[in-house]
């Protein structure tokens, strides 16, 4: 059956014989059923479309295969352009998701605020009287206990306590918006000298 010379009834009749062959072959190499037969369908209708710019000699079944092949690499060479695309979007979004953990674990936030924050610290320190900052300071950044800031200035724990908390009362209400931050940035600022 030279290839531009074919009837319609001999292209039913080599669709009939081949198509099922051709479909076993496409979907040998894309595992996809759905996929194997939209190839050799459109394999098919191209050849039917083009019948007339066929090279006389060439053997209708043989081109249809041919044609079949091709239309799977490019299938798959499409398939894995998009596999590659999407795992690049997947490490991308990990990177920038990783990012965000690596900021939110540094508490960058912290950081930002933390000069602004010792200075409201330190304003309000020296509104208290010397003997309360004394007290405040001994125990949060000098680590002693309250019995202990009691023996060194010689006052009850349950004055130590009273004044203590007199500072973190003001504390609490002037660094209100700043309290998430203060958390960490007291425990930053333990050992280190203010005043």
């Amino acid at each position: 059956m030279p290839g531009n010379n074919i009837s319609a009834q001999e292209f039913g009749q080599l669709f009939m014989r081949y198509r099922d062959n051709f479909i076993a072959v496409a979907r040998s190499y894309v595992r996809d059923e759905v996929v194997a037969e939209d190839i050799v369908a459109e394999s098919f209708t191209n050849f039917w479309d083009s019948r007339s710019r066929i090279d006389i000699q060439t053997i209708p079944e043989a081109y249809i295969l041919h044609m079949v092949k091709n239309r799977c690499l490019s299938y798959l060479r499409d398939r894995a352009n998009r596999m590659r695309i999407l795992q690049q979007m997947h490490e991308d979004s990990y990177k920038a998701i990783m990012a965000e953990i690596g900021v939110l674990g540094k508490d960058e936030t912290g950081l930002i605020f933390q000069s602004d924050i010792a200075a409201i610290f330190n304003k309000l320190l020296a509104t208290v009287p010397d003997s309360t900052r004394d007290i405040f300071l001994a125990s949060r950044f000098g680590n002693l206990t309250y019995n202990e800031i009691a023996d060194k200035y010689g006052i009850s724990p349950r004055k130590v306590k009273r004044e203590i908390q007199r500072v973190l009362g003001i504390m609490r209400i002037s660094l209100k918006d700043y309290l998430p931050v203060m958390v960490i940035l007291l425990s930053m600022m333990a050992g280190t000298k203010y005043l």
